[in-house]
């Protein structure tokens, strides 16, 4: 599967920034965002979008799964690229779009929490994988409002 550029990426979360800076509920400007830059991007908000939907659905096996996010991280591979993956280990490179959908998954589970920074932060912090580039966009995004 072809990989979005870093150039891209970083658009996207400039596109996002500027709608939230102007009042726009960062789901909207996530969504927004990714149909104005195109390419993957909307494809991996996408799939991100759908996981947070799986995982919230009390009628989902996700659901009810004590570890759903770290669960939910894993599952995303096979949307991915069509194959199962471990999550990478935090000194290894994680293509960038998708710690974007990882971290667009736990904005959307948490962000609408009171101190919904501090707890997408803390549901970041409990899984594997690039922990420190999650938390990078998820401050991008959250750390406007």
């Amino acid at each position: 599967m072809q990989e979005c550029s870093e150039e891209t990426i970083e658009r996207f979360y400039t596109v996002a920034e500027s709608y939230i800076r102007q009042k726009m509920p960062y789901r909207d400007a996530i969504e927004i965002a990714a149909v104005t830059i195109g390419g993957l991007i909307p494809a991996k908000v996408s799939h991100a979008m759908i996981k947070y939907q799986e995982a919230m659905h009390p009628r989902s096996h996700l659901y009810h799964e004590s570890n759903k996010d770290a669960l939910a991280l894993l599952s995303m591979g096979v949307l991915w690229d069509n194959e199962y993956f471990l999550p990478v280990p935090v000194n290894e490179n994680t293509p960038l779009e998708n710690t974007l959908a990882e971290s667009i998954y736990f904005i959307m589970s948490y962000a609408k929490e009171e101190d919904g920074l501090i707890k997408v932060l803390q549901a970041n912090s409990l899984c594997s994988g690039d922990v420190h580039t999650r938390a990078k966009s998820i401050q991008r995004i959250l750390g406007i409002i």
